[in-house]
């Protein structure tokens, strides 16, 4: 504030004989013994502020500074003051006044400060996943009214059946706007079991927006009291299409490898389906570790982390151990039978502790409850090394797939590739390491038969791995002829959509055309023939490029560039690109949309888990649609 002054000391406030209301927060004080009129001195905050013989600086001040509005502070208004405020016992009149005055005026619901203040809770309620009875919380509400005294809380149905359900059905018209500039929309979806043991299917869109960026939208979750049949998810998916206007942006989906999600994507005629990469990598690398020497030995790891898991006692004392040992204190990693890479981690996290854990168990205070935990041999220790060391690159493989800000379609074939040439069998391999490997690769080489061209094309059109390093020359030459085909195809699907803009666009104008409404610059239709009779002999344009040659010029210009480092980001090489290669462009939008797993849609689940919790598993399903919508999507 200009004017402020700084504070005055301890120096007596004199009122003057001014009529002003203003004048009741406000005074003068001495300069030795004359009265200063230059700075006036607020009563409340002792706060000097310039006064130039009118009160606009005082009234900004009071306003600004302390809520008060002086033309509200009239003679009779009745103001009381807040009871921790005079509890304190250190209130003078003035001040008492202006913080009752202050306190006292309430914000309408209306209003647009109490309206920010709504929707701001209904945000934090959807953001942070908390119950709607968050706002009948007495640490909430003190907390909302220290904040702003004036503000009045909405009850809580108002946030459930009003406040969110609006805030719902703005955000879901945002992602409707964002979804129609999509060249092309891929999904993916899921089915997951509540607390409360109701069914629900979750649907995720994926797209490009126009600036080359990914979205990715929760779209809907939606109860299904039927059998999850490929035929019903099959129904739902078409409804959900439909819902959000995607029909006709050729949708693409993504699922894992369950039947009745197969038989779902045919059902709803989507193309392509790709099965998820990371569930196809969890299912061979759970064969390969299922093998019987393998599954022994995690069995064995197993009972010993459970011990530790299960013992206080001994878990402090491999505490203890870590110390002395200089070794990390880590916990140990018990694995889950759904998911191999944490049978990965947990071997990785014992081979690091397994001196603190063999020094445990062998300590005096822990021999007599370790008799049933087993122990383990120096060909136990090896072979775990040997699984670990061979299924690194399976675990970073997944962690790869899980990138949501870069395509990863394009990305499963050269992994796949890889993977299997990391699979191969090698002399120094032991008899383990050799049975893992022969049951993974006879497994893994057996996906992905019916959608290798798809993903062939997502690789070229990724400018990373564009050089298709993992395929033979013929067999790169194939997968850029078949480029070339669908280049073509987009082209002409492309003009004859820009000749029926065109065309709807002239047809107007003519349906509209008289000598009277002719602009003045535009010549009639009949003088633009008698200017190509006239001189059509002699002016001829050049002849355009049939679709095929300008579909090949592209690709082969496309081809001619330098591949794009592996660390760098697709999106921005060709957001530069765009102009350079209108028919690439498109179809990479196309491709390089779809993402290469159905992991967006499974961590909807355990956002799910938060909302549709013990506390709540009453939870109305259209509620539940809501919430996660708005959790995901806001």
């Amino acid at each position: 504030m200009a004017n402020y002054r700084g504070e005055a000391d301890e120096r007596e406030i004199i009122k003057p004989p001014l009529r002003s209301s203003v004048w009741k927060h406000f005074g003068f004080c001495k300069d030795g013994d004359v009265l200063n009129k230059s700075l006036a001195v607020c009563r409340i905050c002792k706060g000097q502020v310039k006064y130039n013989g009118n009160t606009t600086n005082l009234s900004n001040h009071l306003l600004r500074r302390h809520g008060i509005s002086h033309n509200t502070d009239r003679p009779g208004t009745s103001c009381s003051v807040p009871a921790a405020t005079a509890a304190k016992g250190k209130v003078n009149s003035a001040e008492a006044s202006g913080l009752a005055c202050m306190f006292s005026q309430r914000l309408g619901q209306n209003s647009a400060r109490a309206k920010n203040i709504t929707a701001t809770i209904a945000k934090f309620i959807c953001k942070d996943m908390r119950p709607y009875s968050v706002v009948e919380n007495p640490g909430f509400r003190e907390m909302i009214q220290t904040l702003e005294p004036r503000y009045t809380i909405p009850s809580r149905p108002h946030f459930s059946e009003k406040v969110i359900p609006a805030l719902y059905e703005s955000t879901k018209n945002d992602v409707k706007l964002s979804l129609s500039q999509a060249e092309r929309v891929a999904i993916t979806t899921d089915g997951w079991t509540s607390c409360s043991n109701q069914g629900y299917v979750t649907i995720t869109s994926h797209h490009i927006d126009p600036e080359w960026k990914m979205k990715t939208f929760v779209l809907l979750t939606r109860v299904l009291n039927e059998a999850h049949t490929g035929k019903n998810i099959g129904a739902l998916l078409r409804e959900a299409c439909m819902e959000w206007k995607i029909y006709d942006k050729n949708p693409a989906i993504v699922t894992d490898n369950a039947r009745n999600m197969i038989v779902a994507g045919a059902e709803a005629q989507f193309s392509p389906h790709i099965t998820c990469f990371a569930h196809t990598l969890n299912l061979a690398s759970q064969k390969g570790l299922g093998v019987d020497r393998a599954s022994r030995l995690l069995g064995k790891v197993q009972n010993i982390v459970g011990y530790f898991h299960r013992s206080p006692i001994a878990c402090h004392a491999l505490e203890e151990k870590q110390t002395l040992m200089d070794l990390p204190k880590h916990k140990l990693i018990q694995d889950i039978i759904t998911r191999w890479n944490s049978s990965f981690e947990m071997l990785e996290r014992f081979l690091e502790q397994q001196p603190a854990i063999m020094a445990t168990l062998m300590s005096k205070d822990l021999r007599k409850g370790v008799t049933d935990v087993g122990t383990l041999s120096e060909s136990d220790i090896a072979n775990m090394d040997d699984i670990v060391q061979l299924m690194g690159p399976v675990k970073m493989a997944t962690t790869v797939m899980c990138e949501e800000d870069q395509p990863t379609l394009s990305v499963i074939a050269p992994l796949q590739a890889k993977l299997l040439k990391h699979l191969q069998p090698c002399e120094d391999d032991s008899t383990l390491v050799a049975e893992i490997k022969r049951v993974m690769a006879s497994d893994l080489s057996t996906r992905y038969r019916g959608t290798q061209d798809a993903l062939n094309i997502a690789s070229a059109l990724d400018p990373r791995f564009k050089e298709l390093p993992y395929l033979e020359k013929e067999d790169r030459e194939q997968v850029y002829t078949k480029l070339v085909f669908e280049a073509e195809v987009s082209h002409q699907m492309q003009a004859m959509g820009n000749q029926e803009e065109d065309e709807g666009s002239s047809s107007t104008k003519l349906s509209g055309f008289n000598e009277e409404t002719t602009a003045p610059n535009e010549s009639p239709p009949c003088k633009k023939k008698a200017l190509d009779a006239l001189f059509g002999d002699s002016f001829t344009q050049r002849e355009r490029k049939s679709t095929s040659e300008t579909a090949r010029a592209e690709v082969l210009k496309y081809r001619a560039k330098d591949a794009l480092p592996l660390t760098e980001n697709a999106m921005k090489w060709w957001r530069s690109q765009e102009k350079e290669l209108p028919v690439l462009s498109t179809l990479a939008k196309r491709y390089l949309c779809i993402p290469g797993t159905s992991v967006p849609a499974e961590r909807v689940f355990s956002t799910a888990g938060d909302i549709v919790n013990a506390q709540r598993s009453v939870l109305q399903p259209d509620h539940v649609d809501q919430l996660i919508f708005l959790k995901k999507n806001l």
